[in-house]
């Protein structure tokens, strides 16, 4: 059983987690304005005396404003960006042996509030807008080879969200909780089967589908009709963050031994979401028991089942993907270079195979936190990503661009197999 459906099922799970926000999220302001905790604090600063950037340093906003964070990806392994822009496209069928995946995703935040005091403690609220669509084509399906019961990935979700978090100090950890609330406006995830066996008696053929797209209204006579009729879910975010080398004694020994470490959970399940109204169709082509090719009385229309599509309700429960991380943030310069690797696991049910490995390392190089650049490689989201990320700051103002390639294939994320853009404007002082 897989860590969502057992949050999912696992009422006892459900109410510790809801208690738990109810009693950590009021040590937002409780922990605030402690000057014991606020000492205890180990800074770069402390660490760094000679560091020149100390006195010219910008300070981090204390309010902030965001507008318009936008994330949009799109990838494939299958075509690279410059053999489709040839002026004659050359397909090579072989490579569909090896499958055909191809994924996109859209995140964008219209708006988004922060509050920060001294670095100490934050609170904030955001709403947003998450799409997800991906397909994946096994090879034995594109090439008609012998497999039994091949599922292919074919799915999708669009969900919106209300979120509000913050962040505050307990000793030397920081602690942050980010409670949201979300709305499914689409979901779809079929089942779909394909078998081929040759057998002594005759080939065993068979593909069958059930699809049901899903929305968070009604879609027959929309929108003259329009209401919506899914349920709301409930998860959130949580991470801490230590210096682990402070608490080990080794940057009094070595100053280029600083580090901290942290451990963040993103998408925790507390109540699933549930969708109700949906468009149905259904079907198959072939049979599971083996064709007689070159008997007469064989139905060949009976090979052939097709159900149209339909309005009806229902009710599929939803869980966002599950994420969690692992991080060292190794600051061997001060300010001006973090070394940043990542580890962690992702659960999404929207694959067949919902588990998949979480792994990357960021170089961000920090100018007097007025020119950021973030370098970046690694396998997420089932993506190989490889990117940069560009931020101009002046703490009145601040302008966020970041580019990247990115493919199911290793080799093709570095070729063009799919790219990502991602920008945003943050206003404040």
């Amino acid at each position: 059983m897989d860590l969502h459906r057992f949050l999912q099922y696992n009422n006892r799970v459900k109410k510790l987690l809801f208690l738990l926000i109810c009693l950590i999220f009021p040590l937002f302001f409780i922990y605030g304005e402690n000057e014991f905790i606020r000492d205890s604090i180990v800074t770069e600063e402390d660490n760094f005396p000679e560091d020149p950037q100390k006195t010219f340093r910008i300070d981090n906003r204390m309010f902030e404003i965001g507008l318009m964070n936008i994330n949009i990806n799109l990838s494939n392994d299958f075509l690279t960006v410059g053999e489709i822009f040839r002026e004659t496209l050359v397909l090579n069928i072989n490579d569909l042996d090896k499958g055909l995946n191809i994924k996109l995703g859209a995140f964008i935040s219209p708006f988004y509030i922060n509050f920060n005091h001294h670095d100490n403690w934050g609170i904030g609220f955001s709403a947003a807008l998450e799409a997800e669509g991906i397909i994946g084509i096994s090879g034995n399906i594109l090439s008609l080879s012998e497999a039994v019961n091949d599922k292919p990935d074919a799915s999708g979700a669009v969900f919106a969200e209300l979120r509000l978090g913050g962040f505050f100090h307990l000793q030397n950890f920081k602690i942050k909780i980010n409670p949201a609330l979300y709305y499914p406006l689409a979901y779809v995830r079929p089942d779909i089967s394909y078998t081929f066996q040759n057998t002594n008696s005759g080939p065993i053929i068979y593909m069958s589908y059930d699809l049901r797209i899903y929305t968070g209204f009604p879609m027959e006579n929309f929108p003259d009709n329009f209401s919506l009729t899914a349920s709301p879910g409930f998860d959130f975010n949580f991470g801490l963050e230590y210096p682990l080398s402070a608490a080990l004694g080794l940057q009094d020994k070595n100053k280029y031994l600083y580090f901290d470490v942290g451990l963040d959970f993103y998408n925790i399940p507390v109540v699933h979401s549930v969708i109700r109204n949906y468009i149905g169709a259904s079907g198959a082509l072939g049979d599971d028991e083996p064709l007689e090719l070159f008997n007469s009385n064989t139905d060949w229309n009976s090979l052939f089942t097709y159900n149209e599509f339909t309005y009806a309700t229902g009710g599929e429960k939803i869980l966002r993907p599950f994420k969690m991380l692992a991080w060292i943030d190794w600051h061997p310069f001060g300010h001006i270079i973090s070394i940043i690797p990542t580890l962690g696991f992702t659960v999404n049910n929207l694959y067949v195979r919902s588990v998949s490995p979480e792994a990357g390392l960021q170089i961000r190089l920090d100018m007097l936190n007025i020119f950021i650049t973030t370098l970046a490689i690694g396998y997420h989201d089932r993506l190989w990503k490889n990117s940069i990320d560009l931020a101009f700051n002046s703490r009145a103002f601040e302008f966020n661009l970041g580019a990247s390639f990115q493919s199911t294939d290793f080799v093709k994320s570095w070729t063009g197999g799919g790219f990502g853009l991602n920008m945003g404007i943050k206003l404040g002082w």
